[in-house]
């Protein structure tokens, strides 16, 4: 996406700032040079949903109405502050946490057991995590177009 004007506001999801809301155990994202950038960081959506303690999960555990519903509740204050970013002639850009349920853009997991299981599995597939699917989708309602990778 070419840049409006040479303005960009860089959107973000949050352990990609903050590697301590990750799910204890996970590598570390890429270390991203953000200073010098127009950043927005989005709430971890799963943090706040499932605490500090939570165990792993897949896309398809979360993606019941009611998550969605928080996702969309928790994006709304963003997307207003997007949308006024936008119309003053930014350009959107948004980067996503690669394998997240949530926040992933391009990858996401799924397959992980259902009930009491003596080892996790999952698998790793292309597509959108339910948070960054909400915010596509909100954004779209909004008329605002952005560009969305992972990081």
């Amino acid at each position: 996406m070419e840049e409006k004007n040479g303005k960009e506001i860089l959107v973000i999801g949050h352990c990609l700032a903050n590697v301590h809301s990750r799910l204890k155990g996970i590598k570390a994202p890429p270390k991203m040079e953000i200073c010098s950038r127009n950043v927005i960081q989005l709430p971890c959506p799963e943090l706040i949903y499932l605490g500090t303690a939570r165990r792993e999960i897949t896309k398809d555990q979360l993606e019941t109405p009611n998550y969605k519903r928080f996702c969309r509740s928790l994006f709304k204050p963003f997307a207003d502050m997007i949308e006024q970013f936008y119309q003053e002639g930014y350009s959107i850009k948004l980067l996503g946490v690669p394998k997240s349920p949530s926040c992933g853009a391009e990858t996401t997991t799924i397959g992980g057991p259902c009930g009491r299981v003596d080892e996790f599995t999952h698998e790793n597939v292309e597509g959108m995590g339910v948070f960054y699917e909400e915010i596509m989708q909100e954004l779209g309602e909004r008329g605002v177009f952005f560009e969305m990778c992972d990081a």
